[in-house]
């Protein structure tokens, strides 16, 4: 039987079809032609790719939901007389309408279709929020974790989105702490005392999203869509830990020297 995987993953990516074959009909054609489109000049709808992570069983609903929330942001802005009290709506808002139990291995649609976040999917879409309200904000990654801050003039605020009583950070020695915080978790988990947070964009937040769905795939056994998701990644994000994730998989699934030469010429990666 895992000589039977091994074969269909090499068939698989020699045959070039290298993403969307977990996926049927009208989504996977909808994901075959944004991820060709994002190889070609490496933009797109961020949006798109994200609901698209997982079954995306429910693709043009769970779309239109959050167009239509995004909508009622809008129509709630004008109220607040400061960015700063409005930002701290949206990240409330967003947890207690979305938001309501933290899972670690979850899709980017189960938060609309389940309630089931995690760091990664529901920092996620904060950070479509902030696109679609033209905010400064940076996405910082960790080890093990990833934050979102964002940068109001000469303020910062900060949007830990696991936490959902005390997670919207605006006070200046707050702020200044949960940085703290945040460096000395990943130095112990490094041994590396001079271990800055790697600043990344929302394509790359695609790619460890698929990376979640890769390890999540990889722990029900799933090697085929492990292998594709972990593909998928690495369109969005060429991290080490990615790799390091790509060759554990190759080495667990047994793939003689040939087979993985043959696997990694097939998807560029060699």
């Amino acid at each position: 039987m895992q000589r039977f995987v091994i074969y269909f993953l090499i068939t698989l990516f020699v045959s070039g079809t290298t993403y969307g074959r977990h996926t049927s009909g009208a989504v996977a054609d909808i994901e075959r032609g944004i991820i060709s489109n994002y190889l070609k000049d490496k933009n797109g709808n961020p949006l798109d790719y994200l609901i698209l992570i997982g079954t995306a069983e429910h693709f043009d609903k769970n779309k239109e939901e959050i167009l239509n929330f995004l909508n009622h942001l809008d129509s709630k802005k004008k109220r607040f007389d400061s960015d700063k009290k409005f930002l701290e709506y949206v990240f409330y808002k967003v947890h207690s309408k979305y938001l309501r139990n933290f899972e670690p291995l979850t899709d980017f649609s189960e938060i609309l279709e389940q309630g089931k976040y995690n760091c990664l999917t529901a920092t996620a879409y904060y950070a479509i929020i902030l696109e679609y309200f033209g905010f400064h904000y940076e996405l910082r990654e960790l080890t093990h974790h990833i934050y979102l801050k964002v940068n109001l003039g000469q303020e910062t605020i900060l949007f830990e989105s696991t936490d959902p009583v005390n997670g919207f950070i605006e006070n200046s020695s707050a702020v200044d702490a949960q940085l703290m915080a945040y460096s000395s978790s990943m130095n112990a988990s490094l041994s590396d005392d001079n271990f800055d947070a790697e600043l990344i964009d929302l394509y790359q937040l695609i790619g460890l999203n698929y990376y979640n769905l890769a390890i999540k795939s990889f722990k029900i056994d799933d090697f085929k869509k492990s292998y594709v998701a972990i593909n998928k990644a690495l369109i969005f994000h060429k991290s080490p830990k990615l790799f390091t994730f790509l060759n554990f998989l190759l080495e667990e699934t047994n793939l003689s020297p040939l087979e993985k030469a043959l696997v990694l010429q097939s998807i560029n990666l060699s």
